[in-house]
């Protein structure tokens, strides 16, 4: 061991006395070419002390002589390649540069990578803030006592006090915002606050003595953010001061805040009482619900890391998590990554699994956000970019060395049981056992007709719920004023004009009188003959046998029925149908004769088949009971004209019933359509080339 001798470390370090972590002292270095921090421990702080000894065995030696510590020279090493892989150490030979060569090439990416990785978050330097911050210092000082804090609180605790007084007004008033409108106004409230925010973690920062060496904008999904460097304040060594800086930023906007819902309380309706609300609604909500979170390295994140006493939280937990998880599975013997106290190691691997669990979800939520906010053929690459490199391949890197962990170590039984485990997954994923598609579906006649009213009146009869008729009955009977009113009219003007007529006898000199006559008698005669016809149609009759159901239960003799009022439907009960509405994604897996099964609400069961399948997507859903305004289960929407028009590409599927069936109603059900078996990667790859053809077709 004593022929390898170390390489100097780099001359420009700093090192400095750090926290006191965990009830040990700690200490930083600071790397200026990268503006960047690193905090060791006792046992690394005394090894490079004795960096200058230069031999792995020599500085063992004078530790175990000069110290309580007992490193080895393994420890020796592996600080090394931690200086090293941190570029720590200055360049010694060829190969040393040849490495910090590779490295650097490594950073280089070109257009594309770049863009790949920076489309969702770009961060923009604008300016180095260190001297505007130390002139304003002076006039800001105030906010940093504790009467201002305490005022603060008073704040707070008033403004929820007269927001909770005028409870329904607030949330009726928050509902509202979320509009076109009151988006955009919610974006320019919470980008100014965003500068109070900024400017909060920038003074508290010069106030205690940091160095603040730039300011930015980023831009998160396209919406610009402010930043701040605060780096600087790695060098304080006490907990508070590091818990002032993380906070100083929240506990502006909170001042912001407080004011704004006093502004909304005591002023008047009128646009700076609207004002007054986007303001204080927005900051209170990024407050509450970004900064806050810990689980992205937001505000409440810092404040984790220093409530904690532990530096590069998220790395450290997700390291101790990897290795729990995989100790779990497998039991290798790997040593932890590090030793905590029990109760904080608990606390790490919760935040580690937590934090897992919220990225999954966050970055499949900015996938489909990308999705939805480019035009269709760009949105579905930038999505799969989103979900690839976000969230698969973190996935499939874990899993990966879970399997060379796997085999390269002993098996044992807990190995033996994880292999098991993920066969069956694996088994699950890719041999094909789902057979089947599931709809929507409703039960009806395969002959009916909606009744409705040709002309308005007051009913003077109608046909009740459930009631058998013949074709051509009346079923229901209507009678109008104005109706009875035209025929009298239309009588009187076609005897008038049929006396008229009569009583001129044929003379060559009154012919054009004569003429005049027998138009206005053929006027009278058309009158008549119209209003005739609208009487007739105040009854409504039956088009064919069957029953009526569906009455509405507000009908009653002596109503007043509105022109095309529906009335009920005729049903022809022995012949039923079923219709269903299939997704596009499981269209090409039904045929023609298939067989099916309809479930009725009662749970019994009707067999069917497959009649007709309807070549284009249904634009308007008939079925007005299977969308979702109504209950159903088929995503919709009402237009302008109130018509029901699915959210998704859905294919109207008839199905004729088994024989000895009939139905006096229309039913809701649940359609299993026998398919095809197939597996779930396959299914996966339908409906992802479905997705992509229909996107990028012209």
């Amino acid at each position: 061991m004593s022929a390898l001798v170390l390489p100097p470390l780099r001359e420009d370090l700093a090192l400095s006395r750090g926290p006191v972590m965990a009830g040990v002292p700690t200490w930083t270095v600071y790397d200026p070419a990268r503006h960047r921090y690193i905090r060791l421990g006792w046992q690394d702080f005394e090894i490079l002390s004795r960096w200058g000894l230069r031999d792995p065995a020599a500085i063992v030696a004078a530790l175990e002589a000069e110290t309580t510590l007992r490193p080895g020279a393994a420890d020796i090493l592996q600080l090394a390649a931690f200086c090293r892989d941190a570029e720590l150490l200055r360049p010694v030979g060829a190969a040393d540069s040849a490495r910090l060569a590779a490295s650097a090439r490594r950073g280089e990416h070109g257009v594309g990578t770049w863009l790949i990785h920076n489309y969702l978050f770009l961060r923009l330097r604008l300016l180095n803030p260190d001297r505007l911050l130390a002139g304003l210092l002076p006039f800001v000082g105030f906010l940093f006592t504790r009467a201002f804090l305490g005022v603060l609180v008073g704040g707070v605790a008033l403004a929820l006090f007269l927001v909770s007084r005028e409870w329904d007004s607030y949330t009726h008033s928050l509902v509202a915002l979320f509009s076109l409108d009151g988006l955009l106004w919610m974006g320019v409230a919470l980008s100014g606050t965003k500068v109070i925010h900024e400017l909060g973690h920038g003074l508290a920062a010069k106030r205690l003595g940091c160095r603040v060496p730039a300011m930015g904008v980023a831009f998160l999904v396209l919406w610009p953010v402010l930043w701040t460097d605060t780096t600087d304040a790695w060098r304080l060594v006490r907990r508070r001061d590091r818990l002032l800086i993380d906070g100083a930023g929240m506990l502006a906007e909170i001042t912001v805040a407080v004011l704004a819902t006093l502004m909304w309380a005591i002023l008047p309706d009128g646009p700076a009482r609207d004002a007054a609300f986007v303001l204080s609604s927005s900051t209170w909500i990024l407050t509450l619900l970004v900064n806050l979170s810990p689980l992205m390295r937001f505000d409440g994140y810092y404040i984790l890391s220093d409530l904690l006493d532990v530096a590069n939280l998220q790395d450290r937990a997700f390291r101790l998590a990897r290795w729990r998880l995989r100790e779990a599975l497998f039991r290798p013997g790997v040593a932890a990554p590090e030793r905590h106290a029990t109760g904080l190691g608990a606390v790490l691997l919760a935040y580690a699994y937590a934090s897992w669990v919220y990225r999954f979800f966050l970055f499949t939520g900015i996938a489909v956000l990308v999705y939805h906010l480019a035009f269709k053929a760009l949105g579905v690459v930038l999505m799969g970019i989103e979900l690839w490199f976000f969230v698969c391949r973190p996935i499939l890197g874990e899993v990966v060395a879970m399997a060379r962990l796997g085999m390269g170590t002993r098996l044992n039984r807990h190995g033996v049981v994880t292999l098991v485990l993920l066969g069956g997954l694996v088994g699950l994923a890719v041999v094909p056992w789902h057979g089947r598609v599931d709809a929507p579906g409703i039960l009806r006649a395969a002959r009916q007709a909606t009744l409705y009213t040709a002309e308005p009146g007051r009913l003077l009869a109608l046909a009740a719920d459930q009631s058998a008729t013949e074709a051509g009955a009346a079923l229901f009977t209507l009678a109008s004023a104005d109706i009875a009113h035209a025929i009298r009219v239309a009588s009187a003007q076609l005897a008038a004009a049929q006396a008229d007529l009569a009583s001129r006898s044929f003379d060559a000199e009154r012919r054009r009188a004569q003429q005049a006559a027998a138009a206005r008698a053929s006027e009278a005669a058309a009158a008549f003959a119209h209003a005739e016809a609208r009487a007739a149609d105040l009854t409504v009759r039956a088009p064919f046998a069957g029953i009526v159901v569906d009455v509405p239960r507000s009908l009653a003799v002596g109503a007043d029925i509105k022109r095309l009022e529906p009335l009920g439907v005729l049903i022809d009960p022995a012949g039923p149908v079923v219709e269903a509405y299939v997704s596009e994604n499981d269209l090409d897996r039904v045929a023609l004769g298939a067989g099916a099964v309809f479930l009725r609400g009662d749970g019994s069961r009707l067999g069917l088949r497959v009649t007709d399948i309807a070549l284009v997507s249904t634009r308007a859903l008939e079925a007005a009971e299977l969308g979702s305004p109504n209950g159903g289960a088929i995503p919709a929407r009402r237009d302008a004209r109130g018509v029901l028009v699915p959210e998704h590409a859905v294919y109207r599927v008839q199905f004729a019933v088994q024989a000895g069936q009939a139905v006096t109603s229309r039913e809701v059900g649940h359609v299993v359509i026998g398919a095809p078996a197939e597996s779930l990667v396959r299914a996966t790859y339908r409906r992802a080339v479905a997705l992509l053809q229909r996107e990028t077709a012209l």
